[in-house]
């Protein structure tokens, strides 16, 4: 899957959002473990991971097709692989049938000219309150989900001038079609976070051209 450009009106290319987050470093213990286990287990990790992450793009790429209402074909790819991604596609579905969201749009790729950072946000919903929400086929949740999901609030907000009342991470299991889902009111510790991530990130590339 390409990767997203972002670009201000005036044509300068800024970073996404998961670009400033990941080159921090965020969660990399979790998966320095995850990979360990991995190796513990006798499995290749790169193997392992290459499979979760095309499980969690169909994955995705199924909801999407389900929010826009369209018909979605799955690549030509290995059994194993699919099945998972379907088992995640089927817990969404229990998630939307309990929950009854009215959808404001999905996959919205946005860019802050205030901030100068851009995202693609999985979905903003109603359901009595404007939310954002965020799917993950990870297997918990990290400290860097709730960062990511407050800037894609604020995106939201300048770009929509409408206040974000609420946030929902969604977890899909692709094992047991098992669902888990947080929700917050608000999220400013997490903007703060990402307001210093943004800084480190911006500095970071300043002293990358000195070198």
């Amino acid at each position: 899957m390409p990767t997203q450009q972002y670009k201000l009106k005036d044509g300068t290319r800024v970073s996404g959002v998961t670009t400033i987050i990941g080159n921090l470093g965020w969660s990399s213990r979790a998966l320095m473990h995850w990979a360990w286990n991995e190796g513990k287990e006798g499995r290749d990790y790169k193997a392992t991971s290459k499979e979760a992450c095309d499980a969690g793009t169909i994955a995705h790429a199924m909801i999407e097709a389900d929010l826009k209402e369209i018909k979605y074909t799955p690549p030509e790819i290995n059994k194993e692989i699919l099945e998972k991604a379907e088992t995640a596609y089927l817990a969404w579905l229990e998630w939307k049938t309990l929950v009854n969201f009215e959808l404001l749009g999905s996959e919205m790729p946005l860019v802050s000219e205030v901030y100068g950072f851009g995202g693609t946000i999985d979905a903003a919903i109603i359901q009595n309150k404007t939310a954002i929400l965020d799917l993950k086929t990870s297997g918990a949740t990290y400290p860097d989900h709730l960062v990511q999901i407050a800037a894609y609030g604020k995106l939201y907000e300048e770009c929509y001038n409408k206040p974000v009342e609420a946030y929902y991470l969604l977890r899909l299991g692709k094992e047991d079609g098992s669902f888990h889902y947080s929700y917050w009111p608000e999220l400013n510790d997490a903007w703060t976070v990402f307001l210093n991530c943004l800084t480190l990130h911006k500095l970071q590339k300043t002293l990358k051209k000195k070198v």
